[in-house]
């Protein structure tokens, strides 16, 4: 009997490390990682007046993280990575855009330098596009994010201080 007790207690032990373990990992990777240095694509460090205007960074969408479910707000869908796709470090003020051409629909999710969450999905067909009418200098965090589980599409992330450019439906860049 004894012998039996102590399987049952290991097993027992073993379960609960298990549910423990899960858990925490979905904890872990539920979110998105704001504030870091590190992203897919580079850090960027964007002045206003920057020349050439728009300023394109080639990115990858996609992950494995359904933005929709962490309640970042209306618009913030699509799955991404925890860690950005790219960090945006703006030193401005006023107008600042940003928009994705890919060859596939993405979406875009943007945590500001006041930790404020903008997202967009299907602007101009496919492609998203977030306005930032006083955008203030600081730390941008940039996800593009696919619309499946794992999905990776190519395209452009751009940005501009210029309301003649923006994301145009079936460009791909």
């Amino acid at each position: 009997m004894k012998k039996i007790g102590k399987i049952q207690l290991v097993m027992g032990v073993m379960g609960a490390l298990l549910v423990l373990g899960m858990h925490g990992q979905s904890i872990a990777q539920g979110t998105l990682t704001i504030g870091g240095s590190r992203a897919h694509f580079g850090t960027h460090a964007v002045n206003q007046g920057f020349m050439p205007d728009p300023k394109s960074v080639s990115v990858t969408s996609g992950g494995n993280l359904n933005v929709s479910s962490m309640g970042y707000g209306p618009g913030c869908r699509g799955y991404a990575t925890a860690t950005p796709d790219v960090i945006v470090n703006w030193t401005g003020g006023g107008f600042l855009r940003f928009y994705v051409q890919a060859a596939g629909d993405t979406t875009l999710i943007i945590n500001d330098a006041n930790g404020r969450w903008h997202c967009n999905d299907d602007t101009a067909g496919t492609n998203p596009q977030v306005d930032l009418q006083n955008a203030p200098s600081g730390q941008y965090d940039i996800w593009i994010g696919s619309y499946q589980s794992g999905q990776q599409l190519r395209g452009n992330l751009y940005i501009t201080e210029l309301s003649s450019n923006g994301a145009r439906a079936g460009a791909t860049n």
